[in-house]
């Protein structure tokens, strides 16, 4: 009987011994921390912080905002959020990287059009320096499209400037001289 409980004894330790450097050896493999299984998974900003990015980009406080939508999708295979809101006159539209949070194109447009006389008061002169001093660095060489349209009978100049691997497409009211419409996005 002695020996019974001496071998049942030997048995649990080896069994004890066994679960012991189970654990140990789990211990020892090198498990990712839920922040590494986090860096090798895709991880997106959050959606307020897409907002916060158009926003400050459009030199806009929050509360001067009105953010009409905010939706999630895919550009050229890169996900991204597509920010739109109003503020004062204007209608905004901005694309954001939802992994690294870049800005990938903007537009804006003036909600309320300008005058509809059909005579131009603005140079055209006047109206390449509006344009050029949105795009800082940027100068005439840079004006690649350039043309006086006329829009339900309104005067205005559209034109295109690619300057800093940016391409610039804008419409000007030629009546008052001010930005009607600014898309910005990025050639490659």
């Amino acid at each position: 009987m002695k020996q019974k409980w001496i071998f049942t004894g030997a048995a649990f330790a080896l069994a004890m011994t066994l679960t012991g450097c189970r654990d140990n050896a789990a211990a020892s493999i090198s498990q990712p921390s839920s922040q590494e299984q986090t860096k090798d998974q895709t991880q997106m900003i959050p959606m307020e912080e897409a907002q916060e990015v158009a926003l400050k980009a459009a030199d806009i406080e929050a509360a001067d905002a009105d953010i009409s939508a905010t939706t999630l999708g895919e550009v050229a295979g890169v996900v991204c959020y597509k920010v739109e809101f109003t503020s004062g006159e204007y209608a905004y539209a901005y694309t954001i990287n939802a992994e690294t949070g870049e800005i990938i194109s903007f537009a804006y447009e003036e909600k309320t059009m300008g005058a509809d006389s059909r005579s131009v008061m603005v140079s055209e002169a006047d109206a390449k320096k509006t344009a050029l001093d949105r795009v800082s660095g940027a100068t005439d060489k840079d004006i690649y499209e350039w043309k006086l349209d006329y829009d339900d009978g309104r005067p205005e100049y559209e034109g295109k400037i690619i300057y800093g691997g940016t391409e610039y497409e804008f419409t000007i009211d030629a009546a008052t001289g001010s930005v009607m419409e600014w898309d910005a996005e990025k050639v490659r």
